[in-house]
Parts: structure tokens; C-alpha cells; sequence
């Protein structure tokens, strides 16, 4: 009876060390790219962030998949640059109130679980607080997450909002011709590695 005891616990030991995953932190690689697209009365513009950095961490399962249980990205707003030169570039930063709040963040807020590999990559949902001009708020950001077993993890999606859901007042030029839309896109492409 003691040592069917034994061998309980020792097979109990075993299944539960084999799904312990491990935690390792990821950082944001150098390739990215973050842009932001939005439209006037009369063009449309696009902006590209020149300095990303991020941490995430990513545990992988004995299946195969992988769990990113904690990120965070963040956007250097001075290092925003329009498509439009320097005098949209000042408008910008002046409409971030970037010498106030000179980062644009996204924390994730609730771990992405069992996420596949697949050549294909994986849509996920990702609830996140993404704090611009010193507002925050909690949004869900769509994006295709890819992968090779074990290694690095690719995640690419976009992101519309609304500029007045974070008190930015969307800029204008040539004496108040030209008004910038109140909605913007952000899209991102970009690299976590060990």
C-alpha cells in the first residue's frame, strides 16, 4: 500500500512538472515598424514612429504553443515623423502634448493564452490600456501573431481610434484650410526576441 502511495505521488510529481512552463523575457527587436495613417479635407497623410522599445514574456507550452502572459510597447513621440515635413511634424507634438507625456504605451492587461504556431500565424484578440497625451484607455487590439517553436514572435495588426477619445485636438494648416480627421489608424509590425 506504501509504496502504490509512492508511486501516486511520484507519477502526480511528474504530469505536474511536465506542463510548468517557463518564462522567459522577449525584447522588442530592431525591425519593427509603426505607422499612423489618418486623412484631412484634403489628402490623406501618414506618420512613422523612428523609436519603439518593448518587454514581453512568453512562456511555451509542452504542446507547443506558447502563452504571452505580460507586454508592454512603447512609442517614442518625438520620434513620430510625418509624411507632411517638420511644420506637421511640431503640430504633431504639440497635439501629444509630447513635452508633457513624450511616450504613447500599450500594456497588455490579460495574458494571451495557448496561441499556435502556425506558418499561417494566429488571430488574437489582445485587451490592452493604451495611454496617448496622458489619457488611457483600455482597448482590444486585433493582430496576427506568428511564431517558430521556441524562437520569435512575430505580431502584426492595426488599431483605429478616435484622436478626441484622448483629448488630442486634431491639428490644422495653412491658416485652418486644412483639417485633419478626427480618425487615425495605427498600424504595427512588429519583432519580440530572447
Amino acid at each position: 500500500m506504501k509504496s502504490f502511495r509512492n508511486l501516486l505521488i511520484i507519477i502526480m510529481l511528474f504530469l505536474w512538472r511536465s506542463n510548468v512552463t517557463a518564462q522567459t523575457n522577449y525584447l522588442l527587436n530592431n525591425g519593427y515598424n509603426v505607422t499612423i495613417h489618418g486623412g484631412s479635407n484634403l489628402h490623406d497623410w501618414d506618420e512613422t514612429a523612428g523609436k519603439v522599445s518593448g518587454t514581453s514574456n512568453i512562456s511555451w507550452n509542452s504542446n507547443g504553443s506558447f502563452n504571452i502572459t505580460a507586454m508592454k510597447i512603447e512609442v517614442d513621440a518625438h520620434s513620430i515623423k510625418s509624411s507632411e515635413g517638420g511644420t506637421m511634424n511640431n503640430k504633431t507634438y504639440k497635439a501629444l502634448k509630447t513635452d508633457d507625456h513624450p511616450a504613447i504605451t500599450f500594456t497588455l492587461t490579460s495574458p494571451l493564452q495557448s496561441i499556435k504556431v502556425s506558418p499561417a500565424g494566429e488571430n488574437v484578440m489582445a485587451s490592452g490600456d493604451l495611454s496617448i497625451a496622458g489619457v488611457t484607455h483600455q482597448i482590444t487590439i486585433h493582430a496576427k501573431v506568428t511564431a517558430s517553436p521556441g524562437g520569435n514572435v512575430d505580431i502584426d495588426g492595426s488599431q483605429p481610434i478616435k484622436m478626441s477619445d484622448y483629448n488630442i485636438d486634431p491639428p490644422t494648416a495653412l491658416f485652418g484650410v486644412l483639417k485633419v480627421s478626427d480618425d487615425i489608424t495605427i498600424h504595427f509590425k512588429i519583432e519580440f526576441k530572447k
